[in-house]
């Protein structure tokens, strides 16, 4: 192979800056992650101060054992509604930044494949006659690699919203059986 000093430069520019792109993306992905987080977090402890304040306003209010004993049941769907809420914002980010690192890795990769093919092909162009094999095994290798990439991005994909939709599906059916069993305390506690 046949490279100039010129081409080696500027194919080792092109990489660092390629880099140094790919690098700033992801930072400023992580970092708006980061912010959407704390902003959530700072309007989570606003509403959990709140709400304290109300119980305790109510808990003083309450007039016998079993107002209060109402008042603590008719607090637990509500409350479970709210971090159930608040784990689903959490994972939402999460699950935002993970895909805009996700593409930006993908852009990386397939970047690095076409500079790999490029480079098959230059080799190709200046190797001595006789290496049509190697130059074919190592296309063959670099589809391979590139084929085994996308199937288990393919599939860690498919298992990453497989594994989301079971975890919406039991959270919804634990909310809803924990607000039956507290209505039906309630009732019961009514009746009483």
């Amino acid at each position: 192979m046949n490279m100039s000093a010129e081409k080696f430069v500027a194919a080792g520019k092109a990489s660092i800056e390629t880099g140094l792109q790919a690098a700033s993306a992801a930072s400023a992905s992580l970092f708006s992650a980061v912010e959407r987080l704390s902003s959530l977090n700072l309007a989570a402890a606003r509403a959990l101060f709140d709400d304290s304040i109300a119980l305790s306003k109510s808990v003083a209010e309450a007039k016998d054992p079993k107002a209060l004993a109402s008042l603590q049941l008719g607090l637990i769907t509500p409350v479970l509604e709210k971090n159930v809420a608040y784990l689903g914002s959490v994972a939402s980010i999460a699950a935002q930044a993970q895909g805009e690192l996700s593409k930006l890795y993908e852009t990386e990769a397939d970047q690095l494949v076409k500079n790999l093919n490029a480079a098959v092909e230059d080799f190709a162009k200046n190797a001595p006659a006789g290496s049509e094999a190697a130059v074919a095994a190592l296309k063959s290798a670099i589809a391979n690699a590139t084929a085994a990439y996308e199937g288990a991005t393919k599939a860690a994909k498919q298992v990453s919203e497989v594994a989301q939709a079971n975890v919406e599906s039991a959270t919804a059916a634990a909310v809803e059986t924990v607000s039956k069993t507290t209505q039906a305390a309630a009732s019961v506690l009514k009746a009483a």
